[in-house]
């Protein structure tokens, strides 16, 4: 004989309701919101400390041109020149020929909006020992360079009188003074009987 079947129903449900659903998408969809503005914001502070770097090593190569050409006169000095909020200028000797070449202007990254602080035009002379001047070749410190972002802050490049620049710290433009040395202290000598 055949053993009677036994009727149990199970209730097994099948796939997602629409309201859950609706609760995971719009999780997906508030967490890739977060990530997006997170990229944005890094992608323009790396862009404005692109720029800040490019500005400083521009500075450099203007300092070491006229500590190599030696020039006397203002005219012959290598220069940086903040033009306006968007635009600078560098004029060095690049190809080496012994005279300045024609300015190089360079703007801030477009696509921002990054732009320089204070007023302008706003030039840089370096004297033959890579100094800073003014237009009357008096020794002077240019002060700080300010790369702002209304959104996304500002990086200061600051430079000293010796011509020395520096992006987010402060310089010191005092020269280096040689002290003297500690007198050396000497341990008594010993005697051997």
């Amino acid at each position: 004989m055949k053993a009677p079947l036994t009727s149990k129903k199970l209730s097994i449900e099948a796939g997602v309701s629409v309201v859950e659903l609706l609760i995971v998408v719009s999780m997906i969809a508030v967490f890739s919101g977060f990530a997006f503005m997170k990229i944005v914001r890094a992608r323009q502070l790396m862009i404005r400390a692109n720029s800040a770097q490019e500005l400083a090593g521009y500075i450099e190569k203007a300092r070491l041109d006229s500590i190599r050409r030696r020039p006397s006169l203002v005219s012959e000095m290598a220069q940086v020149s903040l033009v306006n909020a968007t635009f600078y200028s560098v004029t060095i000797d690049a190809d080496g020929n012994g005279t300045l070449d024609a300015p190089r202007v360079i703007r801030l990254p477009s696509n921002t909006d990054i732009q320089f602080t204070g007023s302008f035009p706003r030039t840089i002379y370096f004297n033959w020992r890579g100094r800073t001047v003014d237009s009357s070749n008096a020794i002077t410190t240019p002060g700080a360079i300010t790369l702002s972002s209304a959104t996304y802050g500002s990086t200061v490049i600051n430079m000293s009188d010796n011509g020395q620049s520096s992006i987010g710290t402060t310089i010191s433009s005092s020269p280096v003074t040689n002290s003297n040395p500690p007198a050396p202290t000497l341990r008594n000598n010993t005697q051997i009987p």
